[in-house]
């Protein structure tokens, strides 16, 4: 099964998805879905690249999701600097599960259940520049790359979201909505 876990920027999809995986192992594995971004070309620009939505490569992670048990499954090895790929694999590891959730600013095509992330305008602000000062990034930099990729995701939604979530909410609470949604009958 597929859950997506969408949200803007620094709404926290990664750390609902890392809480599940580590409470739930034997049902959830995290799929971060930023380290199947579509590279850059070589002879793109980085302002060429980042004048366009971030793209996933939706046949790699389903390449990496379909490895056989007992192989080792992983992200791509990433260069997010430069928006490159170093290998296909040898990223972050992949667990095995029945429940991947994919967390990412774009829905998969083939998306079995949506968690949709709220987050207004300033307090993602706020975290974005609390991550980069905590991660010695400049993510908050490209705030209207990441705020056009979410917005292409939203146009691309392949189902409704089954549960919208407030960003700001206690994690444990969000975590007991998605345990919810999966365990109700929803339409």
């Amino acid at each position: 099964m597929i859950v997506c876990l969408m949200g803007p920027a620094a709404s926290g999809k990664s750390t609902l998805a890392k809480f599940l995986e580590a409470q739930q192992p034997e049902r959830f594995a995290r799929v971060p879905v930023d380290y199947f971004f579509v590279p850059r070309a070589a002879a793109r620009t980085p302002a060429d690249y980042f004048a366009t939505p971030l793209a996933y490569d939706w046949a790699a992670l389903d390449r990496a999701l379909c490895t056989p048990v007992g192989e080792r499954r992983t992200t791509p090895d990433c260069d997010f600097e430069r928006f490159v790929r170093r290998s296909r694999f040898g990223g972050l590891p992949i667990n095995e599960a029945p429940v991947y959730l994919l967390d990412g600013m774009r829905p998969h095509p083939r998306c079995d259940v949506l968690v949709m992330f709220d987050l207004d305008d300033s307090e993602q602000r706020r975290r974005l520049v609390e991550r980069d000062a905590r991660w010695g990034t400049t993510v908050a930099d490209r705030r209207e790359h990441l705020a056009a990729t979410f917005a292409a995701g939203c146009a691309e939604l392949p189902t409704a979201p089954c549960v919208r979530l407030t960003a700001t909410d206690d994690l444990e609470q969000n975590a007991m909505r998605v345990i919810d949604a999966l365990t109700t009958p929803y339409s």
